[in-house]
């Protein structure tokens, strides 16, 4: 009876040892889940920083990049303004030029429109009172041969020569006034226009060795002095040419002589006639370099452009 309640006692005993192993048991395997879970957590939170730190990282070069996105975006906008403001000045500019252009090829145009009428009239008087001349419209010269004015080696005029130099100066004060730089306000065509600069007499010779005088020492002197004397003349005959003035208040005559040094283009062999066409005196119309008011206006207009 003894035996079987000790051995009963002893099997409840072996029962609550194998629950308290058992718990401990279970106990052990919690702790070590936990550590296992603690240690997870742990390394999830320093995994967790470091993606933050690398989302950080990132959020930081995309809001760089789309500052400087946004600079770049600035900046090609102001370049864009820039190149349509400059596009729109250099269009003004070429609308200017062109204008400019237009307007100088029209002044240029109607200052060679008007000497050639100026010319033209000279000659077609002068010859319907028996002077004759030849008219190069091209370089703006009205040309009378020497040898119907002067002796062979000589600058004095003949009295027949002056005659005709006489009526050079009659036709002259007729019709340079309305394309000088004061026009008279009364008897000039409409088409008259102040184109002139100076109207030069001009002596010419030609290349054959002049004989040194006691009074010429060779064909430039020779030459000057006939030049000097038919604008002595033409004064002379009519001196109220000395009072034609230019646009800029000057006298409009003067006087030159070349020598030989400018032979005719289709005279220059050794002929007769060669030297008989370049002995000659030219009465050449120089055109005025005075702009217009209206090309004055357009040349500070774009003055005024390119110092924008």
């Amino acid at each position: 009876m003894r035996h079987r309640h000790e051995a009963s006692e002893h099997a409840g005993e072996s029962y609550f040892a194998s629950i308290s192993d058992l718990m401990v048991g279970i106990l052990f395997v919690f702790l070590l889940m936990l550590t296992i879970f603690a240690l997870n957590y742990r390394d999830a939170e320093q995994d967790q920083l470091i993606e933050r730190q690398k989302y950080e990282q990132l959020r930081v070069q995309l809001e760089q990049q789309q500052r400087e996105t946004e600079r770049q975006k600035a900046e090609a906008e102001r370049q864009r303004r820039e190149a349509q403001a400059e596009q729109e000045k250099n269009r003004q500019l070429r609308v200017l030029l062109r204008d400019a252009l237009d307007r100088l090829e029209y002044d240029i145009q109607q200052r060679e429109q008007a000497r050639q009428t100026l010319l033209t009239k000279l000659a077609e008087q002068l010859r319907a009172r028996g002077v004759q001349v030849v008219v190069d419209q091209h370089s703006g010269v009205l040309r009378l041969s020497g040898d119907l004015l002067f002796a062979t080696g000589s600058a004095a005029l003949s009295p027949e020569a002056a005659k005709t130099v006489g009526i050079l100066a009659d036709v002259m004060m007729r019709i340079l006034p309305c394309y000088a730089g004061s026009p008279p306000s009364t008897g000039c065509p409409d088409d008259s226009m102040p184109v002139l600069e100076t109207v030069l007499i001009e002596g010419h010779t030609d290349h054959r060795p002049f004989m040194e005088t006691f009074r010429y020492r060779d064909n430039e002197q020779l030459s000057t002095e006939r030049a000097l004397a038919v604008f002595s003349e033409l004064r002379r005959a009519q001196p109220g040419l000395d009072a034609v003035r230019n646009s800029d208040g000057l006298q409009l005559l003067g006087a030159s002589g070349y020598g030989d040094r400018r032979p005719l283009p289709d005279a220059q062999g050794n002929s007769e006639e060669d030297f008989h066409r370049n002995r000659r005196i030219d009465i050449r119309f120089v055109l005025t370099s005075r702009t217009s008011e209206e090309m004055q206006r357009l040349r500070d207009q774009i003055r005024r452009a390119i110092a924008q």
